[in-house]
């Protein structure tokens, strides 16, 4: 067969076979955990509760939180209930219990806060009180417990007192720390700045060098100012080259033609120099209006560019049309010679001061990273400062506005019925851990004892089953006690065990087990009793030397003849089979007992005699079935296994394990070269199987119809 997957129904129903087989096991851990909890709940002792609620009249405070914005008035509440539950309320209220226990000739209910004639330290009576807020209001709940209903509404009352009397010094508390922490940090922070302040004056005496290259590179001379001189001296440079080209290349004229327009080229030219400028000095600058001032002095450096293209256009033109006089170009030619050499020279000086500058700010890079972060840290704890003293005005605000008034708006009273333990919370709590229970105990069954749980399971591990035999729920001493469907199963297995051994007079049936407790001795007795019929002769031996199951089967005393054990201590001279074997009370069905115990592990090959004997058997009946001891209990079963012709190893469901059965197969087929057959033993059998075996065996009498022919 082909070995078949497991599924979840697969597992569910292995699951649902431990819980029929260990059902004590599952029953004494739900029985265990109930007691327990039951056991928990009556050793609880009873609390009762009394509540009681205050009202603390906040309305200047409310009438501040309006006027400051996000001002936490549940996280204010939640604070005042810790307060109200603090180490220092609690010693007052264990002073306040003490003096009431005393004025009050020491009741008996209250005796449980004064164990010893002393009353409990202040942080054991914490588990006794607690206080809630309302959201909504200004509204405290006070709830007290204690083991009967007088000691929770004293306890309660006491606390009430405590709460009134205690309040005023408490309920600016809040503020008052916090005023104290902020003056606090105040002036941590005012030492620090001037701390920091002294730092940097310090440093700035250390490095007079580097603050006079700051200086110079604050009021505006720094490298990125003297580029961009030299960007506009090179553009000077390249027009100056450009015009003298020009001047050259084109025809003179006379003198005193082009004057006119040279004078407004130059004129416009000076005005996009000047706006030029001003559009470096806006970039550098921090005035407020700096985008729109640049946005209007590049529209109006276009216009004047256009403007000078134009103009430049016009002069070309007249140029052509109109050239220069000699003398003219001769003295503007000059004149660009003379500005082209200032020029380079102011470019070169330029360029010097760039490169002195650069290795003034590698020098002076270290430093000017010390000043930045002094400056930094500075200026951030000044701000942080300025916020500390606006915390400090509002804090100083908020404590003016902090007197409030207490009323009682519910005195204590007394609840006669108790709020714990109950008894639905220690049942539905047994319910959960018996579920989590049960299923870890399945869980480890399953995993750590696997077994044969259905025929399923042994159709995957592949197992050569031979026959199966139904669970009945009582013994059948003869055939007519078998029922009808144990019956079918039983022929059937009978037919297949003939069939494989077809080809021998008398086959030697061995019936085996890996354990005990797995029916092999019952399922060897039902296979004497199926397999008897008219005319045939067979022969059951109890091979087990160390047990008489089968003698009770059948009612016989296991020293009634020598049996096996004569058998085996036979003298040859003197045998005689039919001395050892008893008739049963089923024609054709005889029995061999066991005799007397005998031990076999001193004798290792002890059935040697079985073999001149066991030809005279097979003369005498048609077949003959042993039952032997467990494989895995004594050798004995190991020496039965050779001298049998088909070996019937019985695996019950739901108590043989897989790797067992396997292990005992492998077993047999070392100690004998007899098949091996598995015998399912207690297979449960429903309905509808169970009404068709009645088909064949049934030994109902027919009963005749009343109906005419």
């Amino acid at each position: 067969m082909l070995s078949q997957p497991n599924n979840e129904f697969q597992l569910l129903l292995k699951a649902l076979g431990y819980v029929r087989t260990h059902w004590w096991l599952l029953l004494l851990e739900v029985c265990v955990i109930y007691g327990y909890a039951l056991q928990q709940y009556y050793r609880t002792p009873s609390e009762y509760e009394s509540h009681a609620s205050i009202l603390i009249d906040n309305s200047r405070r409310q009438l501040y939180q309006s006027y400051v914005i996000g001002s936490a008035n549940n996280a204010r509440k939640q604070n005042m209930a810790h307060l109200l539950t603090s180490q220092e309320v609690l010693e007052r209220l264990r002073n306040q219990l003490t003096d009431f226990y005393n004025s009050e000739g020491r009741p008996n209910y209250l005796r449980v806060f004064f164990p010893g004639s002393s009353a409990l330290p202040a942080g054991a009576l914490r588990n006794f009180v607690s206080i809630s807020w309302d959201r909504n209001s200004d509204i405290y709940n006070l709830s007290c417990s204690a083991e009967n209903p007088d000691a929770a509404h004293d306890v309660c009352l006491a606390y009430m007192d405590v709460v009134q009397a205690y309040y005023p010094e408490i309920g600016q508390r809040e503020a008052m720390m916090k005023t104290e922490f902020l003056r606090r940090q105040i002036a941590s922070l005012t030492r620090q700045i001037a701390e920091r302040e002294t730092n940097l004056v310090d440093f700035q005496k250390r490095s007079p060098e580097f603050m006079n290259f700051l200086i110079v590179d604050i009021e505006g001379q720094g490298r990125v100012k003297l580029q961009t001189e030299i960007n506009a001296i090179e553009d000077k440079l390249e027009t100056n080259r450009a015009t003298k080209r020009l001047m050259l290349e084109t025809p003179s004229a006379k003198r005193g033609e082009h004057s006119a327009l040279t004078a407004a080229i130059s004129a416009v030219t000076q005005q996009l120099t000047d706006l030029q400028y001003q559009l470096q000095l806006t970039e550098q600058s921090e005035d407020a209006n700096k985008e729109a001032r640049i946005r209007t002095l590049r529209r109006s450096i276009d216009e004047k560019s256009s403007m000078l293209a134009r103009m430049n256009d016009q002069e070309v033109q007249a140029f052509m049309k109109n050239p220069l006089a000699s003398e003219d170009v001769r003295a503007k030619v000059k004149d660009l010679e003379v500005e082209y050499r200032v020029l380079q020279i102011r470019k070169r000086s330029l360029e010097l001061r760039v490169e002195q500058l650069g290795r003034r700010e590698k020098k002076f890079a270290q430093p000017r990273l010390e000043f930045d972060r002094l400056n930094t840290e500075l200026h951030h704890q000044r701000k942080l400062l300025q916020s500390l003293y606006t915390k400090e005005q509002e804090t100083a605000l908020e404590l003016s506005a902090g007197n409030a008034e207490i009323y009682r708006l519910a005195e204590p009273v007394r609840n006669p019925e108790r709020v714990a333990p109950h008894l639905a919370g220690y049942l539905y709590g047994s319910l959960s851990l018996c579920l989590f229970t049960l299923a870890v105990t399945i869980v480890l069954l399953m995993a750590l004892f696997p077994r044969l749980d259905s025929e399923a399971e042994v159709n995957r591990l592949n197992l050569p089953v031979i026959g199966k035999v139904p669970q009945m729920r009582f013994k059948a001493e003869t055939v007519e006690e078998l029922p009808s469907f144990g019956l079918e199963h039983l022929k059937i297995m009978n037919y297949r065990i003939l069939r494989e051994t077809k080809d021998i007079p008398c086959p030697v049936i061995i019936v085996t087990s890996p354990h005990a407790r797995e029916g092999k001795s019952t399922v060897g007795h039902c296979m004497a009793i199926a397999a008897h019929a008219p005319g045939r002769r067979v022969l059951l031996i109890d091979g087990d030397l160390l047990t008489s199951r089968p003698n009770r089967f059948f009612g016989i005393h296991e020293d009634q003849t020598a049996g096996t054990r004569g058998l085996i201590e036979m003298d040859e001279k003197t045998f005689d089979p039919s001395r050892l074997i008893v008739k049963t009370l089923h024609d054709g069905l005889a029995f061999m007992p066991r005799g007397e115990r005998i031990d076999p592990t001193s004798l290792p090959k002890f059935l040697q005699p079985l073999e001149a004997v066991l030809p005279l058997l097979r003369k005498d009946f048609d077949l003959i079935i042993i039952d032997t001891p467990p494989l895995f209990a004594s050798d004995l079963a190991h020496q039965w296994a050779g001298v049998a012709d088909l070996i019937v190893v019985v695996a019950r469901l739901f108590v043989t394990r897989p790797r067992d059965i396997t292990e005992a197969i492998q077993t047999c087929k070392i100690f004998s070269r007899a098949p091996v057959g598995i015998a399912l033993n207690c297979v449960s059998l429903t309905g509808p199987y169970r009404r068709a075996a009645n088909y064949y065996f049934s030994r109902k009498k027919a009963k005749p119809t009343r109906l005419a022919a």
